[in-house]
């Protein structure tokens, strides 16, 4: 496996963007809106929300040298703007019987599939693998679109507050993206690489992140770049939208972030997210990172296997717990593996999955194993997609997209979860039983 690349759960960096600012303003000045807030602080570019419960928002970029605190100033004193606050940066979180033929699906390879009951005898695809009517929006670093094995309907960038949806706008260059979405749906039975647990589903991909380049991978995400992207996969019809991105408690709430979480679950999409990788290194992962923190949301921790086991399958699994990294608070848990390092060999304790052929930082880079581009990941970024897969599977179950509410299918999860035998704090609900909240009525 030393072909393989391995990255850690990564920590989240939770920074105020001084060059952005969300504004909410009276609903009557919509009309005069470009001419009360934008020119009195001279906005560069403004991205309008329209109106919502009585409230216009608009997300304003400022010129370079901007005194940020001055044009707050001045917009508190506008009688038309009725709150101000900036925009924040957040980071990736990353961090039986076989029904399908891919190479790469099987109880070593993935193992997660087996534990929440996913693949297998009795698996949640003995009833169903999902609908294509069904899209799940990742909302992330992008997707490699030279992967067979994701099908996308929509693409778009969205940074620094510049809208694309030309092709290959979204083309990951991180590699973080495009393994989030191979395991919330990457396509099965054709012979080929790894099957995401709802692989008959299709992705749309949003590109939040600024493109990597060959001196970093560090590029952070603006809250408002965000908050565009979930209300244009609302816009788009997605049923499901997947962040394993965030920061930590400390950063706090971000109102153009909880804006847009709250209109995506009004709109009837589900809203998952990565619930943080602090754990253990302060406050912060005594707490949900944001945006998992925000009502509603489904936050998603994650489970990992304690058994020491090299080359073993799923069937050698006797112990699970939550992931030493893995922070408080989840709705639930699902597998986001554990190592002790980059040299630990035992498949059991990683995620292994898809990442990009288009990495620009060397360490990236992904070398092909038998054709396929695999990489091994912790972190709550990929327990998170196989929520995201999982929910797509309900939906198909029951009847399609906007067949049942975020809080239906939040309580089936919770409901049918496997307890670890630990404290709600730490499990939340339990691990994920995708079989179980398939099955469920």
């Amino acid at each position: 496996m030393s072909s393989v690349n391995r990255t850690a759960a990564t920590n989240a960096s939770g920074a105020i963007n001084p060059n952005r600012l969300y504004v909410t303003y009276r609903a009557s000045a919509s009309a005069r809106a470009s001419q009360s807030i934008d020119k009195s602080i001279g906005a560069t570019r403004a991205v309008d929300f329209g109106v919502q419960g009585g409230q216009g928002s608009r997300l304003l970029n400022l010129a370079p040298g901007t005194n940020s605190a001055a044009a707050v100033a001045t917009l508190r004193q506008n009688p038309d703007v009725l709150a101000v606050s900036p925009t924040h940066y957040r980071s990736i979180s990353a961090n039986p019987v076989d029904v399908v033929n891919d190479p790469f699906s099987d109880p070593v390879d993935q193992w997660y599939l087996y534990i929440t009951k996913t693949n297998g005898t009795g698996g949640a695809w003995a009833t169903t693998h999902g609908l294509s009517t069904i899209a799940i929006a990742i909302i992330d670093t992008g997707v490699d679109f030279t992967n067979s094995d994701l099908t996308v309907d929509y693409e778009e960038s969205v940074v620094n507050g510049v809208t694309s949806a030309a092709t290959g706008a979204a083309q990951d260059t991180n590699g973080h993206g495009t393994n989030v979405a191979g395991l919330a749906a990457a396509a099965a039975n054709n012979g080929y690489g790894f099957a995401g647990v709802g692989y008959s589903t299709h992705l749309q991909a949003y590109r939040v992140f600024p493109q990597t380049t060959a001196q970093s991978d560090c590029q952070q995400a603006d809250t408002g770049d965000e908050a565009q992207a979930i209300r244009d996969a609302v816009a788009h019809g997605a049923a499901v939208i997947n962040i394993s991105l965030g920061s930590g408690a400390s950063s706090g709430a971000d109102p153009v972030e909880q804006a847009a979480v709250a209109f995506a679950i009004a709109s009837n999409v589900s809203v998952v997210a990565a619930n943080g990788n602090e754990f253990g290194q302060g406050s912060d992962g005594n707490q949900s990172d944001f945006p998992a923190a925000y009502p509603g949301v489904i936050a998603v921790g994650a489970s990992a296997v304690t058994d020491d086991n090299v080359g073993a399958s799923y069937s050698a699994i006797t112990g699970e717990t939550a992931a030493s990294y893995s922070n408080s608070g989840p709705t639930l848990l699902a597998p986001g593996g554990d190592s002790t390092g980059q040299n630990d060999n035992d498949l059991l304790h990683w995620i292994e999955g898809y990442s990009t052929t288009t990495a620009n930082f060397a360490a990236d880079q992904c070398s092909d194993s038998g054709g396929v581009c695999r990489v091994l990941f912790n972190g709550t970024s990929q327990a998170t997609p196989q929520v995201s897969g999982t929910i797509a599977l309900i939906l198909a179950k029951h009847g399609g997209a906007g067949s049942l509410t975020p809080a239906a299918i939040s309580a089936i999860l919770t409901s049918t979860a496997d307890s670890l035998g630990l404290s709600a704090t730490r499990q939340g609900a339990g691990r994920l039983d995708a079989a179980g909240a398939v099955a469920h009525p």
